[in-house]
């Protein structure tokens, strides 16, 4: 069943966050792998901006996701798989292909780190975690130093924090930016 909250506003203001620093780097991309890409809102975000990108894999482990994220980013689906969804547990299989960037805006779902530890060395990544209490987080970073040190990148081009504040909760967003 489709979760709305993939619309909410700390998702959505966190990859717009996301999109706007790759754009200011001016990098581009030939295949992105984006790994709980859950609905696949992020890669319709990265594909009606200004980042250069020709293929887009968003791989999430729950088989429901795959096609609806198929939906919303339809229009790339029929241009020869710009975009595609499956459903695959990146901490126990290693996706198809070799990605030039590596995202995942949702490392506290992560129950372990293999994931990161498949990467190949010297791949960009962009990683975001955040200090949210959820009873589905299970790799949460107090904060930005924290998380950094959890996800140990060869250099760093990009790190920031992200603040949420609602009238009965708060919460912040890390995100760096590298290669690993």
């Amino acid at each position: 069943m489709f979760n709305k909250d993939s619309f909410a506003n700390g998702q959505i203001d966190s990859k717009l966050w996301l999109c706007r620093e790759l754009e200011h780097l001016a990098w581009s991309s030939e295949l992105a792998h984006i790994y709980g890409g859950w609905y696949g809102v992020l890669a319709f975000l990265l594909l009606s901006r200004d980042f250069p990108v020709k293929k887009i894999r968003s791989f999430d482990i729950d088989p429901a996701c795959e096609p609806i994220a198929d939906m919303i980013n339809n229009n790339w689906v029929i241009k020869e798989w710009q975009f595609k969804a499956l459903t695959m547990d990146c901490n126990s299989q290693t996706p198809e292909g070799t990605p030039d960037l590596v995202i995942n805006t949702s490392t506290e779902h992560f129950d372990n780190d293999q994931w990161f530890d498949n990467i190949a060395p010297g791949t960009r990544v962009v990683l975001q975690g955040n200090n949210m209490v959820h009873d589905d987080h299970s790799g949460n970073a107090e904060n930005l130093t924290e998380f950094e040190n959890k996800y140990k990148l060869e250099q760093v081009v990009y790190r920031g924090t992200l603040d949420f504040n609602y009238p009965d909760w708060s919460f912040s967003r890390y995100m760096i930016i590298g290669y690993k």
